[in-house]
């Protein structure tokens, strides 16, 4: 009974990563609403929940706001670059809708989704790799690119994952009406932790330290003597 009540407890602990999911996904949204800090908000966000995913302490609402603060910058460019990149592809699709048709309206169409895919794919791995490096903001983009497509099934869950309550819109509605408190209060940290659990592989590979290359040693002959070149 005691193990019950034990806050090592497993139970306890789905709690408390739910609670925490929530606080966050509470804190972002908030963080979002003047629009120009949507990339430091999610950020933020990305970090702190990967810091939860790898048992790394130091308090939800620090880390948030540390991360906030030290990544402004580069979040803000981040943030704005996607929002006007997506802004211009829905524009494109609309103006495609009432201007084409036949095989040129499907390939343009077609165009646009592969478009929109690698913006958000890129997203992806662009605010994890700003709130977890220090580096310049070109080489975050450059190194972004190329693990969305190195990494493609990854990219192809985190955008799919990404685009669900979309889909759910478009698809089932009535769904999303019914889900709409869950996507409300926890869809921002259900994405983070999601997007730590496919990342944190990645990030794992590209932290490990390289084997240094090991010095030959010479072969030795059956007296226990090393061969000699003649």
């Amino acid at each position: 009974m005691k193990s019950l009540f034990n806050l090592d407890n497993p139970v306890f602990q789905v709690l408390s990563r739910i609670a925490d999911l929530a606080v966050l996904s509470i804190l972002c949204l908030v963080c979002c609403l003047p629009v120009v800090t949507i990339g430091p908000a999610l950020v933020a966000l990305n970090k702190t929940v990967y810091d939860l995913t790898i048992e790394r302490g130091g308090g939800i609402l620090r880390t948030y706001f540390r991360a906030f603060r030290s990544n402004l910058r580069q979040g803000i460019i981040a943030g704005l670059a996607g929002l006007l990149a997506l802004a211009a592809l829905v524009c494109d699709f609309i103006l495609l809708r009432l201007y084409y048709t036949g095989g040129a309206y499907t390939f343009l169409i077609c165009l646009i989704y592969l478009l929109g895919f690698l913006v958000m794919g890129v997203l992806a791995f662009l605010l994890p790799l700003i709130g977890r490096y220090e580096n310049k903001f070109s080489q975050h983009f450059q190194n972004a690119l190329i693990l969305c497509i190195r990494y493609l099934p990854k990219t192809i869950a985190m955008v799919f994952l990404h685009l669900l309550p979309l889909l759910l819109a478009l698809f089932l509605p009535n769904m999303l009406v019914f889900t709409l408190p869950f996507w409300l209060f926890f869809g921002l940290g259900f994405f983070a932790q999601a997007d730590a659990f496919l990342l944190r592989p990645v990030f794992e590979m590209l932290e490990r330290p390289k084997e240094e290359p090991q010095e030959e040693v010479p072969e030795e002959s059956d007296d226990g003597e090393s061969d000699e070149q003649e």
